[in-house]
């Protein structure tokens, strides 16, 4: 066979037992080659040093030939996990999206209906604060008919400034309990009337403190939303509430 450059042989695109490639010695001096099985071979051992191994891309995912695929062995390292986006998640076999897991780290959760919502929903335990726990209060200046939202809070402060009525408060529901902070003006002498869904003891509504400033608390219990009963704890002084 005459001399050829390298780049003149012709090119294949598989290769078969019996092929081989030519291996030129670092010193130049003698040329000789190799066979195509004896590659293939070492290059799947020197991997994982597995014969079981199929490819070496799988051996160095993870060196577990139970593995389909170096993706899945670079999310967990577990075989038993389908897709590495459920491993990332939690690292949890069990778990089957990762949504799930990021929403609770809990393998039990089917879904996130089943995570308390932090906006609102119903909490079947006892509940443990380890801390401070307080509701905000909303002021309200009052000089005629005054409605309160009891869906948006448990605690008010009202400021008087002509005579005014409490309605029945609206979105309240039973079991519902807190206080409102009732204040004179600087002027004093203002009167509150009650309605509609209001109650007190002996079906009597209680008398405020008329000083100027001073300060009343009205605490109540919403036994249903057309029964507020309340009790009125009068003259707390003068000032400022909040």
């Amino acid at each position: 066979m005459a001399s050829q450059k390298i780049s003149q042989f012709t090119a294949i695109t598989t290769l078969a037992s019996g092929d081989y490639f030519p291996v030129v010695e670092s010193s130049g001096t003698l040329n000789k080659r190799v066979e195509v099985g004896v590659l293939d071979a070492r290059f799947t051992l020197a991997a994982s040093g597995v014969a079981a191994q199929s490819t070496a891309n799988q051996a160095l995912a993870s060196g577990n030939s139970a593995l389909t695929s170096a993706a899945t062995a670079q999310a967990s390292g577990n075989a038993a996990l389908v897709v590495g986006s459920t491993a990332q998640a939690s690292g949890n076999a069990a778990l089957v999206v990762g949504a799930t897991a990021q929403a609770s780290g809990n393998a039990a959760l089917s879904s996130l209906a089943n995570k308390y919502d932090k906006t609102g929903g119903p909490i079947s335990g006892p509940i443990v604060v380890q801390s401070q726990s307080f509701g905000e209060t909303g002021a309200i200046n009052s000089s005629g008919v005054c409605i309160f939202n009891f869906g948006t809070r448990n605690n008010f402060e009202v400021v008087l400034t002509n005579n005014s009525t409490f309605a029945s408060p609206t979105n309240a529901s039973g079991g519902q309990c807190g206080s409102i902070a009732i204040r004179q003006d600087g002027t004093g002498s203002r009167l509150v009337t009650y309605s509609g869904s209001w109650s007190f003891a002996g079906n009597t509504a209680p008398t405020l403190t008329t000083t100027a400033s001073g300060v009343d608390i009205l605490t109540y219990y919403v036994i249903n939303p057309n029964r507020v009963s309340a009790i009125l704890s009068a003259n707390y002084g003068s000032g400022t509430v909040s």
